[in-house]
């Protein structure tokens, strides 16, 4: 007789995928986190987005393109609110934990030198994108801003996409066996890379 799958856990072709990654209210996460961040959010929606991919590759490209749309609605509110109300986007912004006056200025100065374009580099710098959205109404309008805006998100969610993806590939067997610290590995190594990061800010 075939046994029923353990408790909790989704059968199939997945990693021993948890039956919330199967379920509807993940997209709406991802894509209420994607808005988060691209506002007044100060963690990345790639924490989602890596803990279903390393159990479940087939519902990851879903995530992302939810993660993506909220993303490009919240960039685009704080565009619109830094071209109509600069000062004040400013001071919101500034309020985020671990935004500085001198990613603002970094930011300006990419603007000035690559214009429109200066969003393209942001994934690799650490300023979030939220900075460079209250700026960019200063340089382009908003379909140049929306599609580059997509280029850039696109650029940072990829490479962690893949690599957890990978991950839950190449240690498929042990994460069936040990759903539970898998988790548990991605949850440390989320924390001491933030930890990381905001040493260094």
């Amino acid at each position: 007789m075939e046994q029923a799958p353990a408790a909790g856990i989704a059968s199939g072709s997945d990693t021993a995928a948890p039956r919330f990654i199967e379920r509807p209210w993940i997209l709406w996460a991802g894509a209420a986190w994607g808005f988060a961040e691209a506002t007044l959010f100060f963690i990345v929606p790639d924490v989602l987005l890596t803990l279903v991919a390393l159990y479940s590759f087939r519902r990851s490209p879903k995530l992302v393109a939810c993660i993506l749309l909220g993303a490009l609605t919240g960039g685009t509110v704080m565009f619109y609110l830094g071209a109509n109300k600069p000062e004040q986007a400013e001071t919101l912004v500034l309020r985020v934990p671990f935004v500085s006056e001198a990613m603002f200025a970094k930011t300006q100065a990419g603007f000035q030198r690559d214009g429109i374009w200066a969003l393209a580099r942001s994934p690799g710098n650490g300023i979030p994108y939220k900075v460079y959205c209250v700026q960019a109404s200063q340089y382009a309008g908003w379909p140049a801003f929306i599609a580059i805006s997509a280029l850039a998100r696109l650029e940072r969610f990829a490479p962690f996409w893949l690599v957890a993806s990978l991950l839950g590939l190449l240690f498929r067997r042990g994460i069936q066996r040990r759903p539970g610290a898998a988790a548990a590995a991605h949850a440390c190594i989320w924390i001491l890379g933030y930890a990381v990061y905001w040493s260094r800010i």
